[in-house]
């Protein structure tokens, strides 16, 4: 009896112990996409979902909550429920430049994030309008710094790391050009076109499509070394201007998510994004498919958020 007695008590208190290991998920989950159907961003997380939800065996949602340069989303994640069933696709926006170009930002991306894993990178190219006498790197500068201050360049919204990138080339370069904001990738690139603006820090994505129709010219990539998927574009270094920059999307989870749930959730997101399907898929919208560990991404995160502080400050930024 008193034998039966203590097999029944600890079976009684394996059944008040937490249960994620075993059981996640259980249910559908949800990623939330901080910018508009239909963008890069979005793109991403809708094929990345669909791997996951095969990986996890459960439905996975995406939800668009645009707004206030990801601010939106990433203040509804970072409140959320700390069980795996709320994701949010960081990008250097809500991870690394809102908080020092907004006066308040609602969340902080260092402590109330707990990171899953890398999805990609993708790289920008040094795009301009055709119609400026200029055909390489070297040549632009020289143009810029005769025309100090007369030029400028577009990116999709004030904040955005396409802004930021260009800061940055201007810093290297030394040249002055005045940043005009659109509401999107598409508009900051037709501006280019049209000869509305002079330039634009694109994505190679966004860029190669005009630049195939000599709509735009395409001077350089900001990648180390030349991308495989565009070997005929040199990249910044080479042209003596030591710039490199990428974009990337990382996928995070509230704070206080256990380990019990990050590990399995880093798990479906490597074999989804090394799946060659998959892979294709991401490798088609512009973007180079990586994966890591959740201590990695998170590692990135940090190192992202002091690069892009440091630029911001240098190019005499300002919070709004």
């Amino acid at each position: 009896m008193k034998q039966l007695c203590r097999v029944l008590a600890f079976a009684a208190l394996l059944g008040a112990l937490p249960i994620h290991a075993s059981t996640f998920p259980d249910r559908p989950l949800r990623i939330v996409v901080p910018f508009a159907a239909g963008g890069n961003v979005d793109i991403v997380t809708r094929i990345v979902a669909g791997g996951l939800s095969e990986a996890l065996g459960q439905s996975v949602v995406v939800e668009n909550k645009a707004g206030a340069n990801g601010v939106i989303g990433a203040e509804f994640v970072a409140r959320s429920a700390a069980d795996g069933y709320t994701l949010f696709i960081a990008t250097a926006e809500t991870m690394a430049l809102n908080p020092f170009l907004m006066k308040s930002v609602p969340y902080d991306p260092l402590k109330d994030f707990a990171a899953i894993g890398l999805i990609d990178d993708f790289p920008f190219t040094l795009t301009v309008n055709p119609q400026l006498p200029v055909k390489t790197v070297s040549e632009f500068v020289a143009y810029a710094r005769a025309n100090q201050g007369k030029l400028n360049f577009s990116s999709w919204g004030t904040g955005s790391i396409g802004q930021i990138a260009f800061e940055q080339f201007n810093q290297a370069t030394g040249i002055r050009m005045e940043h005009i904001p659109f509401k999107g990738a598409a508009p900051a690139i037709m501006a280019v076109a049209t000869g509305e603006v002079h330039a634009f820090m694109a994505t190679l994505s966004v860029a190669r499509p005009q630049a195939a129709s000599g709509r735009v010219r395409i001077l350089a990539i900001t990648t180390a070394e030349r991308d495989p998927t565009a070997p005929e574009i040199p990249t910044l270094r080479e042209m003596g201007v030591d710039v490199v920059i990428r974009g990337w999307h990382i996928l995070v989870a509230p704070a206080a998510t256990p380990a019990s749930v990050v590990s399995p959730l880093n798990g479906a997101l490597v074999t989804t994004v090394r799946r060659p399907d998959i892979s294709e898929k991401l490798i088609g919208v512009g973007v180079r498919p990586v994966t890591s560990s959740a201590d990695e991404a998170h590692a990135m995160i940090r190192s992202e958020n002091a690069r892009w502080r440091d630029v911001a400050r240098k190019a005499g930024l300002k919070a709004e």
